[in-house]
């Protein structure tokens, strides 16, 4: 996953974060991705039939940044299916019932998660890697150290979990949730979000 914010690259990758100054714009290199790696055929033959050949959207609305990233506050948004242990968990029942479906609601996390204070529920990933090393999906103590070395601002006081498989429809992700998520953020003056998927 790539970020770019005025001068500042960062890439993250699984639990490291590594950020660069760059003296012109960095421009993404074209990678192919096997978004099947990781599934087995049987769940890929079911999902990749699900996928349109083309994009939904032509464009994203990409939000331009606005001021120096030494100065951004910086929030994390994870597609794990995570929650605080005193939350209510993802409905994963919903989807055992129902597996062209997943829980499109989400759930706010405290900047200060630990893998001690957190649950994982999703049927899509091993959620041993996230309880042994949270940072893999959602990098915390990289965003501190990033904070700490004054690359960034600040880090936000809420990160956001969502579970990232929807199944064969996103629209409440997409009509509800997702602009929920975002009213939150502008609510706690995050200036930066860093999607962290899974």
């Amino acid at each position: 996953m790539a970020a770019y914010g005025g001068e500042w690259w960062c890439m993250v990758a699984g639990s490291a974060m590594e950020c660069s100054m760059s003296e012109s714009r960095v421009s993404a290199e074209r990678r192919d991705v096997d978004p099947w790696r990781f599934t087995g055929g049987f769940l890929k033959s079911i999902l990749s039939g699900m996928i349109p050949d083309e994009p939904a959207y032509a464009d994203i609305p990409w939000t331009p940044v606005t001021k120096p990233l030494s100065q951004s506050k910086v929030a994390l948004l994870s597609t794990a299916g995570l929650s605080m242990k005193d939350d209510a968990p993802f409905d994963m029942e919903m989807e055992r019932q129902n597996p062209a479906i997943g829980d499109p609601s989400w759930r706010r996390l405290s900047a200060d998660a630990t893998s001690d204070s957190i649950e994982a529920n999703h049927l899509h990933i091993d959620t041993g890697y996230v309880l042994r090393d949270l940072n893999v999906a959602l990098p915390v103590d990289r965003l501190r150290e990033l904070a700490a070395e004054g690359v960034i601002g600040s880090v936000a006081a809420s990160h956001y979990s969502i579970m990232g498989y929807q199944g064969s429809d996103s629209s409440t992700l997409e009509n509800k949730s997702g602009p929920e998520i975002a009213q939150a953020m502008q609510d706690e003056a995050v200036d930066l979000a860093v999607l962290a998927p899974v």
